[in-house]
């Protein structure tokens, strides 16, 4: 399946990234914590989207033959360590996509100097737990996100 990318995410994206986010909203939500209630305006999102880019957020969606199959993001990175989130639709999910996107995600990663990556998973995802640890991220603690219970993986890229 080589005919996956991993497209920087851009405001022309915004009414196929709705949708997408629209159709899965349900299954989304049943896995990681949900979309802040303006997510689900498209004026609002599009704003959203706009400020991420002019920031310089490292925001993808996952497209195969021009169609939105998920995110992925590289977020919040601090000495060289980004926060990897992903997110695969329901259609999808089981099909190796997630575990094909993660290791987008890691060359995304090196190239642009990272050194490790470090994901948060639901304790009730253990298919998202499966795709970490067959990326070669290691388990490192557990943590909170709100209410939801979590546990916490990392990759250090420069092992490799």
């Amino acid at each position: 399946m080589t005919d996956l990318e991993l497209c920087p995410l851009s405001p022309a994206d915004v009414p196929a990234l709705f949708a997408f986010e629209v159709q899965n909203r349900d299954w989304f939500e049943a896995h990681v914590g949900p979309r802040p209630e303006t997510y689900w305006d498209l004026t609002s999102l599009t704003a959203i989207v706009s400020d991420q880019v002019a920031a310089g957020e490292l925001m993808f969606l996952l497209k195969r033959g021009g169609k939105i199959l998920g995110r992925v993001n590289l977020t919040a990175v601090q000495g060289s360590v980004a926060q990897l989130g992903y997110r695969i639709g329901q259609t999808h999910g089981g099909q190796g996509f997630a575990t094909q996107a993660v290791g987008l995600a890691i060359k995304a990663a090196r190239d642009r100097s990272l050194w490790a990556l470090e994901a948060r998973v639901a304790l009730n995802n253990p298919a998202s737990r499966r795709v970490l640890e067959k990326s070669g991220f290691k388990l490192t603690g557990d943590t909170m996100i709100g209410d939801l219970e979590c546990q916490t993986f990392r990759r250090d890229l420069d092992l490799d």
